[in-house]
């Protein structure tokens, strides 16, 4: 009796493996990643505890268990610690994609330069060499969505994006000077535009007439 159990039990499993060969080899329905217009590249992740405070944790919990769900559900983007998604919210706009904090869009992609979540403090202390810890999964990431245009924060996740995709040595320590005339970085087909960071700091440094100016040039 214990013999044909364990023999089912191979035959099982190898049938189980056929299956999969089958549909891998002939899928009935090819899993396309939609078309996507507007790929953002943030710095990072805000520590926990304080998404857990805002709400957004709670969101990625309920996303990660398949429930349909925004970023931003219930979370109030008037407060201070959302000012960065505030503005970014705004910033969209001009791009002709309104409320994006409440709808959902197929063509907008966003993900951040450093794929982990950090301890202890919004802003300062993440430098170049932290961001680049995920280079090479953030290039295989953009290899296989292909997006039109990268939009990336901030001097540092640019740099470090451009150092990634086009020019190893590429080093620059101004966003004005990053932004130049604002004609895009290209790699491929995608046109990547640097823009200021969308907090307080990065904003104010820039101008907001500037950091305006700045999204109204990224490609239509």
């Amino acid at each position: 009796m214990h013999k044909m159990n364990a023999k089912k039990s191979a035959d099982y499993c190898s049938l189980i493996e056929n299956v999969k060969n089958k549909y891998r080899k002939n899928p009935i329905y090819a899993k396309n990643t939609p078309h996507i217009k507007y790929m953002l590249i943030g710095q990072d992740f805000g520590p926990p505890e304080k998404e857990e405070i805002k709400g957004t944790i709670a969101n990625v919990r309920k996303m990660n268990d398949g429930i349909d769900v925004m970023f931003h559900d219930k979370v109030n983007l008037k407060a201070r610690d959302s000012q960065t998604d505030k503005n970014i919210v705004g910033y969209f706009e001009l791009l002709g994609k309104n409320e994006i904090d409440k709808k959902k869009y197929p063509d907008l992609f966003f993900c951040n330069c450093n794929l982990g979540y950090r301890r202890d403090k919004y802003s300062g202390n993440m430098t170049r060499k932290i961001l680049a810890n995920d280079a090479a999964e953030i290039k295989s990431l953009i290899d296989i969505i292909e997006p039109e245009n990268i939009i990336c924060l901030g001097l540092d996740t640019s740099v470090v994006v451009i150092r990634t995709l086009i020019d190893k040595k590429f080093s620059c320590n101004r966003v004005s000077e990053l932004i130049g005339t604002g004609e895009p970085y290209i790699y491929g087909e995608t046109y990547i535009y640097s823009v200021a960071h969308p907090g307080y700091w990065g904003t104010s440094t820039r101008g907001e007439d500037n950091v305006i100016a700045d999204w109204m040039r990224i490609r239509k």
